[in-house]
């Protein structure tokens, strides 16, 4: 049996290295990891112990997608991260707040990844 013994991370497709990059720094304020040289684009991004990986190549999504693949992350005020995406301007869609998983709403980055921004309370 194989045993899992914590997470590493999630890639997602981008297709624009420098428009994924200002999304990830400026919406979702990450700060970069260093990445080895590789002969295509990307970035790596951290988050608490684990990272998130941006590698370039061609993929389009057109909604926010929250059953298909994603990446979650935790914020500390959703309420807050709710006005932020309004003020720039960046569509959401919220789950009903009785769903018994906490507070969720899904946004997509500018190569059509979905990307779930959730708290428990």
């Amino acid at each position: 049996m194989i045993k899992i013994k914590g997470f590493s991370h999630s890639a997602v497709r981008i297709t624009e290295a420098e428009r994924a990059t200002r999304f990830y720094e400026s919406v979702l304020g990450l700060k970069k990891l260093p990445r080895p040289n590789f002969p295509f684009a990307g970035a790596w991004y951290g988050v608490g112990e684990n990272a998130i990986h941006l590698i370039s190549s061609q993929d389009h999504g057109r909604k926010p997608d929250p059953l298909g693949a994603h990446i979650a992350l935790e914020v500390a005020d959703f309420e807050e991260t709710k006005r932020t995406l309004k003020d720039m301007g960046i569509e959401f869609l919220e789950a009903p707040s009785n769903m018994g998983a906490g507070r969720q709403l899904w946004i997509l980055d500018p190569d059509g990844n979905t990307v779930e921004l959730r708290t428990d309370q």
